[in-house]
């Protein structure tokens, strides 16, 4: 009976080796996130410009003509505090 024991011992060890090498192997295989080849440039605007746009086309119309410039509603927030806007 003790070579019972052995031998469901080392089976049981080689399947635990299996799946960690089974696991670390999908792991590496997974595929990487896609990015774009380049960044778009983006438009850097002086609080002089920003305070224009305000004025010509009110803040909420400036709002959604920045989010349509590519620029996201924390870089939307950032800028008027920074311009104090």
């Amino acid at each position: 009976m003790p070579q019972m024991k052995r031998r469901a011992t080392a089976f049981l060890m080689l399947i635990i080796s299996a799946i960690f090498l089974l696991t670390s192997a999908l792991i590496l295989l997974m595929p990487r996130p896609a990015w774009p080849a380049e960044r778009p440039s983006q438009q850097s605007y002086t609080c002089e410009d920003v305070r224009r746009i305000i004025a010509e086309k009110g803040k909420l119309a400036a709002i959604a003509f920045a989010v349509e410039q590519g620029l996201s509603i924390r870089q939307v927030y950032l800028i008027r505090r920074t311009c104090k806007v």
